[in-house]
């Protein structure tokens, strides 16, 4: 992997206007150089200084926060190789990255089906886990109790709060900052959900060597610190839960500006929110709204349009509802991911569909995962845009299998 600093970072990410906002350079930082403010990293260590300045960078060596941004460096389409090369079971390259199996699952236990969203995989998995044991907490959003309709970065610990937690909102929200409240909550195995620039960062720093943190500058103490803060977060990390994603909307924009203050739809009324070529406003009075996709997309982040990773090409499993209504379009990657759906699945919890029988699926994740790819702004930090190879179903031996 490429060694990026910190000056690279907040220049050619926070400053070009690519930061994704995940928050993954501020958990890491080991000197508490920089701080999550307005959504952004922001230089606080040195009051009047340049916002590109660290002292620690510049002097002894740091460095730690670049590493894991997923805007700079090695790219998420980049580092699928790595992140499978080990894997026992069969891979397959397809245009929406490595995966073994590939089908539409809808989880069975109706107290999920209320409130998920679309086929309840995602949720039903963390609450597999914490049953089972192999998972001791996830990372998640949630929604805010002080604004609705907000969803907040957490680490849930029960079921019950997995199931509360299920459903998205289609606004940003920093989830790996919530790696610190799993370590304060004692957690050491936990599932991790997130977006693809949230899956990325975790990948990032699973896979980065920590040579670099070690010069003749450094005291054994400082070298400690650093590697710790780069490694322990991540090191929690049990099973990657990706969500496919396009984009996301500003909250301030879609929910105050459009929904609530053009349509007059108080946030508190609302019940669920989805996406299926028009926004879908659900009630809690039953009643279901609809938004023009057009018109919802006015309020698009325009940070998403540095994304090229659609189907959460580095998670263990990806998931999401892309082109069907009430299932889960469920890409496994890893071995670790198909034991998991193996499991649910011999144990009936989980009614699954061969993908054949969702061909709009199909050729909507083709379409926006080479979409996604090719939106990469050429020549940027040494890229040129990606073109994925032509997906293949497993059963047959694609072009480009690994």
């Amino acid at each position: 992997m490429s060694l990026v600093s910190f000056k690279d970072m907040m220049n050619d990410v926070v400053d070009f206007g690519s930061c994704c906002e995940c928050g993954s350079c501020v958990l890491v930082c080991p000197h508490n150089v920089i701080e999550y403010i307005d959504s952004k990293p922001k230089q606080v260590a040195k009051k009047g200084g340049a916002f590109d300045f660290c002292g620690i960078s510049e002097g002894i060596g740091c460095d730690v926060c670049a590493q894991v941004c997923p805007r700079i460096g090695d790219r998420e389409f980049s580092l699928g190789e790595q992140v499978f090369a080990d894997e026992k079971g069969a891979m397959f390259n397809g245009g929406f990255g490595r995966y073994q199996q590939i089908y539409a699952a809808r989880v069975r236990d109706q107290r999920i089906l209320a409130d998920c969203q679309d086929g309840g995989v995602v949720t039903a998995i963390m609450a597999y886990g914490l049953r089972k044991g192999f998972l001791d907490g996830a990372v998640v959003s949630a929604a805010d109790p002080s604004t609705p309709c907000a969803p907040q970065p957490v680490c849930v610990t029960s079921e019950e709060e997995v199931i509360a937690a299920a459903g998205s909102w289609y606004t940003y929200c920093a989830n790996d900052l919530a790696l610190a409240q799993a370590e304060e909550k004692g957690c050491e195995k936990i599932a991790f959900v997130g977006v693809p620039c949230q899956i990325t960062p975790v990948r990032k720093a699973e896979l980065r060597d920590t040579d670099f943190i070690r010069t003749e500058k450094k005291r054994d103490k400082i070298i400690d610190r650093q590697t710790k803060s780069l490694k322990d977060p991540v090191g929690r990390v049990a099973l990657r839960i990706g969500l496919l994603c396009s984009e996301v909307f500003d909250f301030d924009g879609l929910m105050v500006e459009k929904i609530q203050g053009e349509m007059g739809i108080a946030l508190e009324d609302i019940k669920k929110f989805n996406v299926k070529g028009e926004v879908l406003i659900y009630k809690r009075d039953g009643q279901l709204v609809k938004l023009s996709l057009k018109d919802a997309q006015e309020y698009a982040r325009p940070e998403c349009r540095h994304c090229g990773d659609f189907s959460a090409e580095l998670a263990d499993i990806s998931c999401g509802g892309v082109g069907a209504m009430e299932w889960t379009i469920t890409i496994v990657r890893s071995d670790l991911g198909r034991r998991v759906m193996d499991e649910m699945i011999a144990e009936d919890l989980l009614e699954v569909a061969p993908i054949q029988d969702f061909e709009n699926s199909m050729k909507v994740l083709l379409r926006l995962a080479r979409r996604q790819h090719q939106r990469v702004p050429e020549n940027r930090y040494g890229l040129t845009a990606v073109r994925p190879p032509q997906f293949m179903p497993p059963g047959r031996v694609p072009t480009g299998e690994v």
